[in-house]
């Protein structure tokens, strides 16, 4: 499930102290509003349906600061936005990619789950 209201958060700043990229973020923010993500998720199920497939929804909390090696979990993980380095095993890897293995792992978990029941 999209947290849209997440996603557009504001980015820190005021007219007064701006802070960094805070034009860029509204700009982000206008775009992801006007993206129709209810549309795309529907389109999204019926192409993963016609191709055979089955769309599993996985709850992303956690999965940014979760190791996907080691399965470590700490907010001191993510080292920036970008990077992520865990703090138990030393594995390092770009955020996103480290997050979409921990995407991949629970989905599969969630399949193999539905399957036994």
């Amino acid at each position: 499930d999209l947290r849209i209201a997440n996603m557009t958060r504001s980015a820190s700043g005021t007219i007064e102290a701006p802070g960094r990229n805070v034009a860029a973020k509204s700009g982000l923010n206008r775009s992801i509003l006007d993206a129709g993500w209810g549309v795309f998720l529907t389109v999204l199920a019926h192409k993963a349906e016609s191709a055979g497939r089955k769309l599993i929804a996985v709850n992303p909390a956690g999965t940014s600061r979760t190791c996907a090696r080691c399965g470590h979990s700490a907010r001191e993980n993510r080292v920036t936005q970008a990077g992520f380095a865990c703090t138990a095993c030393g594995h390092t890897a770009h955020a996103d990619v480290n997050a979409a293995k921990n995407i991949l792992r629970a989905g599969l978990a969630l399949r193999q789950a539905a399957e036994a029941a």
